[in-house]
């Protein structure tokens, strides 16, 4: 089937299930939202933590803190917290919170959540390994609003990891365990699960909820291809085209539309690999590449000025985010000595791996692949799938021909990249023997302002000795028609109970 059979069968298919939603509308309160893909893991609440994949589950769920703007930790289901010590945090627990079955949330089921994701099949989810990076090892309620967590190691920034840390019904959790409870999935947060189906899940609202939300219903659909979800947005089918292109602002507003713009936080590189013998095993070369990328060019007209360029693997509201790093600016002229300095006056080739995006990201690839032929620089772009991509990051390493890969990172602790950015990961793609000593010193460091000043001296170094070519924070555009209110997404979650619709 072509590929535009394919987007023509996508809009019909679209047309079909917002019809259907279109009648129930007329007695209440609706929305129907386009994505470009559902979770795999269903409701599995300790799955993803980026969009679209976690939309669903901000839906359901609630999270222990709430990232705020700012980038710091704030309250959520828990209310407040404090360390008892270097190993120890005591969280008090919001009062009078039950789940949609009407289970009550308490410390023991926070301690039902973590006794999960600290035990051998809960460490391979992927909340369960961040917490085992951060160095959680147990909990337990001291009251039953009041739980301790404990670590292995000092984290002076705890409450901030707690923002991926989901709470589902204990019990409705214990007695399905953890697959068929991700096909019937129970939380504490606005909307419960009325259907999931294939391509499309429908959400009605719990009234239990102690954040109330303003629709009865909202709906998500699977639309994989951008044009269709913007053509949805613009007929009418839908309410919000979730990840369109920054261009798309004229049209959209032409029908009355708006284009919700914003950061995501995360940041976009190109990773080189210098475990294998490369040019990029040379700093002077990464630096090169650095220097003849068109950054300020790119962001403009592929992200509409959206984000700027980065110096620094860590976006402004992540903890330790060095503001006075500046990034490499344009010198098409500095890379090319560079590079002769390195002994490739008449460049290389690197062979780089990515997978297919979104067309903005695509284009903004090929640019950079552009601004590298000028100084001599062939970048040949190769592109896989995401289940391959992970393959080759978590299990068998980078093969030849590939010296690089598209990577992006993301959360609010800088410190977490280098899980895998560094020599301590296997198999390892990058190492810096230099830079290991500054980043355990950093990640032990309890007082908070002085973790934040190791973390601002680590990305420094990194600057100056970039373990790839530096890009830019991501951003994000989402297309929302005119009678939509309420459409707030902050640190990469969206508000579902201050979403509206006008009458």
């Amino acid at each position: 089937m072509t590929r535009s059979r394919t987007n023509l069968w996508q809009f019909i298919i679209c047309i079909g299930f917002c019809l259907s939603v279109a009648v129930s509308a007329w007695a209440d309160k609706s929305l129907v939202m386009g994505v470009q893909f559902l979770p795999a893991t269903r409701g599995n609440a300790h799955q993803n933590v980026g969009l679209p994949g976690t939309l669903p589950l901000n839906a359901i769920y609630d999270t222990l803190t709430r990232i705020g703007p700012d980038g710091e930790a704030g309250p959520a289901l828990a209310t407040s917290w404090h360390a008892d010590n270097q190993n120890s945090w005591i969280l008090t627990l919001r009062e009078n919170v039950v789940f949609s079955n009407s289970e009550r949330f308490d410390a023991n089921a926070v301690v039902a959540a973590f006794d999960y994701l600290l035990s051998e099949e809960g460490k391979s989810e992927t909340i369960g390994t961040h917490l085992a990076r951060v160095g959680v090892n147990g909990a337990r309620a001291h009251s039953e609003h009041v739980v301790e967590i404990t670590t292995s190691v000092p984290n002076a920034i705890l409450p901030i990891h707690l923002d991926f840390v989901r709470i589902p019904a204990p019990q409705h959790f214990a007695s399905l365990g953890t697959d068929e409870f991700a096909l019937d999935p129970v939380g504490s947060g606005p909307f419960k699960v009325e259907r999931w189906e294939e391509g499309r899940i429908k959400f009605v609202r719990n009234e239990t909820a102690w954040r109330q939300p303003k629709l009865d219903h909202i709906t998500l659909i699977h639309l994989s291809d951008q044009a269709s979800r913007l053509q949805g947005l613009l007929s009418g089918t839908l309410d919000v085209a979730f990840n369109v292109a920054s261009e798309d602002h004229a049209v959209v507003e032409a029908e009355g539309g708006q284009l919700i713009t914003y950061a995501n936080p995360s940041v976009a590189y190109i990773q080189a690999v210098n475990t294998k013998d490369t040019p990029l095993t040379d700093v002077r070369v990464r630096q090169a590449l650095n220097y003849a990328v068109n950054k300020e060019v790119i962001v403009d007209v592929m992200f509409g000025g959206a984000v700027k360029p980065s110096g620094q693997i860590a976006h402004p509201q992540a903890f330790g985010y060095n503001p006075n790093i500046i990034a490499y600016p344009y010198d098409p002229k500095r890379a090319k000595a560079l590079l002769a300095e390195a002994g490739y006056t008449d460049g290389f080739t690197m062979v780089t791996l990515m997978v297919g995006g979104e067309s903005n990201v695509d284009q903004a690839i090929q640019q950079v692949a552009a601004d590298l032929a000028r100084v001599g620089v062939t970048m040949e772009i190769q592109r896989t799938t995401f289940a391959k991509y992970l393959e080759y990051m978590y299990q068998t390493g980078w093969p030849d021909p590939y010296s690089a890969f598209q990577m992006v990172t993301s959360g609010f602790d800088p410190m977490h990249g280098y899980r895998t950015r560094s020599c301590s990961w296997s198999p390892a793609y990058y190492c810096d023997d230099a830079v290991m000593p500054m980043i355990e010193k950093a990640e032990r460091a309890f007082d908070p302002e002085e973790r934040r000043r190791l973390v601002g001296e680590v990305l420094a170094y990194e600057r100056d000795n970039p373990p790839g070519i530096l890009m830019w924070q991501a951003p994000a555009f989402d297309a929302v028609a005119a009678r939509v209110t309420g459409y707030e997404v902050i640190a990469d979650v969206l508000s579902f109970h201050t979403l509206d619709v006008a009458d």
